[in-house]
């Protein structure tokens, strides 16, 4: 009796340790101390995060004077109703009765905007960019303009262990770690949350691979948080999505082997009747 309650507190011990480790491994913003029920403040790079143009965005922009929509015509390209082959890199869209021309950064940085000419724009935010264009256009409108940029082709790319693969487009001008996968579904139980790649485009043209702990709650400190246009999520399979991958061709041969092992031994048993 005592050697039975033993072994099943053994179990019970085992089945324990088993959760406490899994939990581990799937839970997101672990910390060493004691969470539950209090508040924690932890910093970010948030504000220094804001996205820059780089060659290859697609730049919407509007240039509107309140009151006297006719005043800003020569900022605005014609309203063209549908991008073909010719006008794709600046087509213009109807917004509000406002043209807003689609300019693509070429990749030496800069862009041929109406009046002005050819600006540089890549390193700049949209901030940065709308109050820049204000300044050019008052050298010529009497009154102050309102100027409006968006960016246009603002993706990312989610691939791996995660629901939903595939590129997302971004609606606004910031998104976090946690917000892309969610797009995508969230990651599936097999997702190595500790060890996530963001695969990342330098200004000159090669890339930065870097490794994320998403299980950690230090990782909103991270200036990798906030993602850029064209970052790349990977998400690695864990060790048991890896040994059922390694176990299935084996366990096919295996069976295979079985059935031809029986199918002979059937044939035989059959010739000696």
């Amino acid at each position: 009796m005592k050697i039975k309650f033993g072994i099943c507190s053994l179990l019970i011990l085992l089945m324990l340790f088993a959760s406490c480790s899994a939990s581990k491994h799937v839970t997101y913003f672990q910390s060493k101390e004691k969470r539950k029920g209090r508040i924690v403040n932890i910093p970010s790079y948030r504000l220094q995060n804001s996205i820059r143009f780089q060659p290859d965005d697609i730049l919407g922009i509007t240039i509107n004077v309140p009151g006297e929509p006719i005043v800003a015509t020569d900022y605005n390209l014609p309203l063209i109703p549908q991008a073909t082959a010719e006008n794709s890199s600046e087509e213009s869209v109807n917004v509000g009765g406002v043209g807003r021309q689609a300019f693509l950064i070429k990749k030496d940085g800069t862009i041929d905007f109406p009046v002005i000419g050819t600006i540089a724009v890549a390193g700049y935010t949209q901030g940065e960019l709308e109050e820049y264009l204000k300044e050019m256009c008052m050298k010529t409108l009497l009154a102050p303009p309102i100027v409006t940029v968006r960016i246009m082709n603002f993706d990312i790319l989610l691939s791996g262990e995660v629901n939903s693969p595939g590129r997302k487009r971004i609606d606004k001008d910031q998104i976090n770690l946690f917000e892309a996968l969610a797009l995508a579904g969230d990651m599936t139980i097999y997702g190595k949350r500790d060890d996530i790649m963001l695969k990342r485009q330098r200004p000159d043209g090669g890339y930065s691979l870097i490794s994320l702990d998403i299980s950690k709650e230090n990782i909103i400190s991270s200036p990798y948080y906030f993602l850029k246009q064209n970052d790349e999520i990977y998400v690695k399979p864990n060790n048991a999505k890896a040994q059922v991958a390694d176990i299935s061709p084996r366990l096919n041969v295996v069976l295979g082997v079985t059935s031809f092992v029986l199918s002979v031994a059937t044939f035989a048993i059959l010739l000696t009747k």
